[in-house]
């Protein structure tokens, strides 16, 4: 089958979070998660509550619970919402690494976008119905390029816990996503630092880091272990006798 397709998967009940409303329109469960994401957006998900959530939509706790149980539910459902602008945010490619590789980095944008949401995804399963479209766009592309079944679903999962788990561990950037170049140089500096004190005969490998320290940015680091992950993908496709494509 052919690998070729320049369209992401469609992504049932996802649309684009619409502008703030007036408080006398209908509550509906569209303005309730638009509000909600405002809040953890903004503040964090401290601040998120149902009392909360009601007064930043003119209207009281109780209304909100008719359309959500309680804020675990309203967790999982924003989410699944940042999930579905992740895929729509996919450049559209042709070929199964380029597909994949657009699909990891849209991951890490929209997550880092979202960045109090982002440590959500790693303390509950993940299963609305934009998580599962996305999962079965990617199986689908990687079996249509002649990956088996597993390794399609490996593969798969593989690429979405690369690009999540390396933007959550960026969203928790110890200076903040803020911090001027200043900032970010004199945090380099100062890690630089700890590495220079350490004995080198205890720790040569960590003290050679030291003249490339400097050079390691974010993107670097991220597009490398992309690119080691689709090679092993690549590799493994060989191995199957499917040219790469």
């Amino acid at each position: 089958m052919s690998s070729r397709q320049t369209t992401g998967p469609r992504v049932p009940g996802w649309r684009p979070a619409a502008a703030p409303t007036p408080a006398t329109e209908p509550l509906t469960l569209d303005r309730i998660l638009d509000a909600a994401g405002r809040i953890a957006d903004g503040e964090g998900l401290e601040a998120l509550s149902m009392r909360r959530l009601g007064a930043e939509l003119g209207a009281g706790a109780t209304s909100v619970y008719w359309h959500v149980r309680n804020k675990d539910e309203l967790l999982d459902l924003l989410v699944d919402r940042v999930i579905g602008e992740i895929v729509a945010d996919i450049v559209p490619a042709e070929g199964w690494r380029p597909e994949m590789t657009e699909a990891a980095r849209a991951t890490r944008r929209i997550l880092i976008r979202h960045r109090h949401l982002a440590t959500v995804l790693g303390s509950r399963p993940t299963l609305g119905p934009n998580a599962i479209a996305a999962l079965e766009w990617m199986i689908g592309r990687l079996r249509a390029a002649g990956f088996s079944d597993l390794s399609a679903a490996l593969g798969a999962n593989a690429i979405i816990n690369w690009a999540s788990g390396f933007a959550v561990f960026e969203t928790r950037d110890p200076i903040g996503p803020s911090a001027t170049d200043e900032e970010r140089a004199a945090y380099v500096e100062a890690v630089a630092a700890t590495f220079a004190a350490l004995p080198p005969d205890e720790y040569p490998n960590t003290v050679s880091m030291l003249p490339i320290l400097a050079s390691i940015t974010a993107d670097s680091q991220f597009e490398s272990g992309l690119a080691w992950l689709l090679d092993g993908l690549e590799a493994e496709l060989a191995r199957s006798g499917v040219a790469p494509g």
